[in-house]
Order: C-alpha cells, then structure tokens, then sequence
C-alpha cells in the first residue's frame, strides 16, 4: 500500500437524513477557522484545473461513512481533505 503525506487540511461535517425527503441528506458542521487557513493555503500553491463553466479549481476528496451517534440515530460523517495522487498499478509482466 502507498505510504500518503497526511492531509494538508480535514473538513468533517455530520450528514442527517432529511426527514421530508427520501434519501436526501442535509450536512452541518462547525469549521476550525484554523483548517479554513490551511485549505486557503493548499489551495494557494495547487495547480488549479477548469471545471465544467471553465472556472479555475482545485480538486478535493471525500469519503463518507455510516455511523450511528450515542443516542441511536443513524447519520454519515463526511470527511472532506486534499486529492492524493493515485497509487501506480502495478507493472504488469510481460508475457
């Protein structure tokens, strides 16, 4: 397995269940002001790529994991840090 840098930066926020529509969630958190300047900072030194309106960007990665709070309400945690570079495939021998 790749050995990574840590994160530059960790946004988590707490994704509910919306209780007036099937499968839609809504997400809150509460964001160190601390790890905003470290996204800002990233973002700074990031070679920016275009999305879909041609805007400069920087890409971010997620994951979201099921988890269940103390008092029994199921919910996602939604962790939010800089894209990693992809782990090079292994070289294929040459059959």
């Amino acid at each position: 397995m790749p050995d990574f840098a840590p994160d530059a930066f960790t946004l988590w926020f707490t994704c509910n269940q919306d209780r007036n529509t099937q499968g839609a969630y809504w997400a809150s958190s509460e964001v160190p002001v601390e790890e905003i300047e470290k996204l800002y900072n990233w973002a700074l030194h990031q070679n920016p790529v275009a999305n879909d309106k041609g805007q400069p960007c920087v890409q971010l990665r997620a994951n979201l994991r099921p988890r269940v709070s103390k008092s029994g309400n199921d919910y996602l945690l939604l962790a939010v840090s800089d894209q990693k570079p992809k782990a090079d495939s292994p070289a294929r021998m040459p059959f």
